[in-house]
């Protein structure tokens, strides 16, 4: 890796500047003991500062991902997907993702080293850091005092979908357009709805309208619903844009 200039730190906070170092710490430990050296889970912010930072100095990097729905993912030098396991547990009374948060806090987990969670009926999916697997495994066996059983799986799959599936017609993919397209308000309703602090990007509050939404993009619009920006599909014979979104359901 070459030597950081003050540029690279232009723009981030202090919380993401010692994030960045410490995967660049992990990069050179790779590089020095060719060992696979892999990050906990990044959250869809802390994904974006990280890829940024690593696209930055040209550093090769692997991401794992699991699922679509994924939303917290980890980044691997010299790995692959195995770094990271997919467990399901059977329950019999209703428990709720919070249910399951809770236990893994109770039992010593930090928050990044959780991955997703997803309750549907009878069962829960969880992504699970490999190197913490004998400690999930002799430690997480019950929920609100009723046992559960982990088994592990190789694919999450859901009964039925999360999400509905729409296009948006953008002339911009700024965020105060696609926010008044979404919750049906004019341009300037939006930006005052933003200003008031109802918008997350990546669960992260923003207020600045000119701010451009790109492919994977998660926006949660208090009272209107949570979406994905997944991918431009076309463009429009007026040169707007197509693109395909998800409603979280």
């Amino acid at each position: 890796m070459k030597k950081q200039n003050q540029k690279i730190w232009d723009g981030y906070k202090k919380e993401e500047k010692i994030l960045i170092m410490s995967v660049f710490d992990k990069y050179r430990k790779f590089v020095k003991t060719g060992m696979i050296q892999s990050t906990n889970f990044l959250n869809p912010r802390e994904f974006d500062v990280v890829i940024k930072a690593l696209k930055h100095e040209k550093i090769f990097y692997h991401v794992v991902d699991l699922h679509e729905e994924c939303e917290n993912r980890v980044i691997t030098f010299g790995g692959d997907n195995s770094v990271v396991t997919i467990y399901r547990g059977v329950f019999e009374k209703p428990i709720t993702h919070s249910d399951v948060l809770g236990t893994l806090f109770s039992i010593g987990y930090e928050r990044e080293m959780i991955g997703d969670i997803f309750v549907e009926g009878d069962l829960f999916y969880f992504t699970n850091l490999t190197r913490l697997n004998s400690f999930l495994e002799q430690n997480f066996y019950q929920i609100k005092n009723q046992s559960i059983v982990l088994e592990k799986v190789e694919k999450i799959s859901f009964k039925r979908n999360r999400y509905h599936s729409f296009s948006l017609i953008v002339s911009s993919r700024r965020i105060d357009h696609i926010v008044g397209l979404l919750s049906k308000k004019s341009r300037k309703d939006s930006l005052d709805f933003l200003k008031r602090g109802n918008v997350f990007l990546n669960y992260q509050e923003v207020t600045d309208g000119v701010i451009r939404l790109k492919d994977g993009d998660i926006l949660s619009i208090r009272h209107v619903g949570k979406f994905r920006l997944i991918r431009g599909v076309k463009n429009t014979r007026k040169q707007k844009e197509v693109v395909e979104i998800w409603k979280y359901l």
